[in-house]
């Protein structure tokens, strides 16, 4: 049996796929929103054409942690940052506290209609959710990640203008350039069909990735289909440029790393696999240094790691879940997820390899955006602690502002293996 310690094992699992599929999939990562000026929400129309640069939160630094000091906040650090504080010399700075989310109106007041009535099967499905939180008192693992799965993020969502720097061993780095459209079909609250387009398969939600740079892939794109049934897996459809065809693809290894990155197909958003195929259970509620708000749109990066005064970290309220998937030979024997309180988003993740050794560590810096009601991630961090690479994600900063969009009016058609061919040109 190969398990992650073991070179051979890494290689492989780092090749299996091949470059094509890898870059595609390595755009998804940016499931975020842009954190914009402040102001009162008043319907969907706003959420469609709000530009401009979003604000910044600064403030003075509180404190540093840093090699001399790591001991003392030990306590509140994953173990991914304590190792790295420890063994890469990183120095993080530590503000004030900021507790500004809150989502929209129609999806507080959907939490609140429809508060006890979603539930989870025997087979960890989860049956009669309609709109809003699902379980606004999580009482187990698999409900609080029922919860980060539906957490407010649009009706539809659009993200394009980001770039993947990928860094090896010895901080050379190469550069992917791409975009990412995603449908919701459950827990609609602004465009119609509400609050559920449903479907004779039961989908949950469709998803577009494609790529523009660099040219021997631009032009990929990658449909996933996601489908309620906990028992049925993913459908993927990819269009390769160099052939002008469209092909179906597998995508049940959603463990394998791909293309030379230091991510897998359930890595992306923070996790992206199926909930119901892990089994979950809520560890520790506690406070976690993590980032929170952004300081610069700008974030700089060498040698691996995102520069420490271009990052923001809080003490926040987090729920930490344990999550181990039910295939014995899965490629992580454990996920460690540190859900923000208040947002339900994934602000950190320790994992681990089949030896149980901590083998990544992934961050996710978010930013409130107040005239969205919506959460927006400026960057995503991406470590092996083993290997020492890295993977890291950045927006392209515009004119006007990072380009993103919620409740745009996608439609279904978007989303056919017959359309995918025209996203990345």
């Amino acid at each position: 049996m190969q398990i992650r310690g073991d070179k051979t094992a890494r290689e492989k699992s780092r090749n299996r796929f091949g470059l094509l599929i890898a870059a595609a999939v390595t755009v998804t990562f940016v499931l975020a929103c842009a954190n914009a000026n402040a102001g009162e929400y008043t319907g969907v129309g706003p959420l469609n054409k709000i530009k401009g640069p979003p604000p910044l939160l600064g403030g003075a630094v509180k404190f540093r942690v840093d090699k001399s000091n790591v001991e003392t906040h030990k306590d509140k650090l994953t173990a991914g940052l304590y190792k790295q504080i420890k063994e890469w010399d990183r120095v993080i700075n530590v503000y004030d506290t900021v507790r500004d989310y809150k989502p929209p109106v129609e999806y507080q007041e959907a939490t609140e209609k429809y508060k006890g009535s979603a539930r989870i099967n025997k087979k960890g499905g989860l049956e009669n959710y309609t709109a809003g939180l699902p379980f606004p008192d999580p009482k187990t693992g698999i409900e609080a990640m029922y919860n980060y799965e539906y957490k407010y993020n649009g009706d539809d969502f659009s993200f394009t203008d980001t770039d993947f720097f990928i860094y090896s061993t010895t901080g050379k780095s190469r550069l992917l350039k791409g975009g990412y459209n995603r449908f919701a079909y459950q827990g609609r609250l602004f465009l119609d069909p509400k609050p559920t387009l449903q479907t004779s398969d039961n989908v949950e939600l469709k998803e577009v990735q494609w790529l523009t740079y660099p040219e021997d892939v631009a032009g990929l794109a990658l449909l996933t289909v996601r489908y309620q049934d906990p028992d049925k897996g993913d459908d993927g459809w990819m269009y390769i440029p160099s052939i002008r065809r469209v092909r179906r693809i597998s995508v049940a290894q959603r463990g394998d790393s791909f293309g030379g990155t230091d991510l897998t197909w359930d890595d992306y958003r923070g996790f992206s696999g199926k909930v119901s195929d892990y089994t979950w259970k809520i560890i520790d509620k506690k406070e976690l240094i993590a980032q929170y708000h952004a300081v610069t749109w700008k974030m700089r990066h060498k040698n691996r790691v995102p520069f420490s005064e271009d990052v923001r970290y809080e003490l926040r309220p987090v729920i930490v879940v344990e999550g181990v998937n039910k295939l014995k030979d899965y490629v992580y024997s454990k996920r460690i997820i540190y859900l923000d309180a208040d947002s339900w988003y994934i602000s950190a993740e320790d994992l681990y390899d089949r030896r149980g050794t901590l083998w990544k560590y992934l961050e996710i810096p978010w930013s409130f955006d107040p005239r969205n009601h919506n959460m927006f991630a400026y960057g995503y961090c991406m470590y092996d602690l083993i290997g020492k690479r890295s993977t890291i994600i950045s927006i392209r900063e515009k004119q006007d502002g990072p380009l993103q969009v919620l409740n745009t009016g996608l439609k279904v058609d978007d989303f056919s293996p017959s359309v995918i061919q025209t996203w990345g040109r």
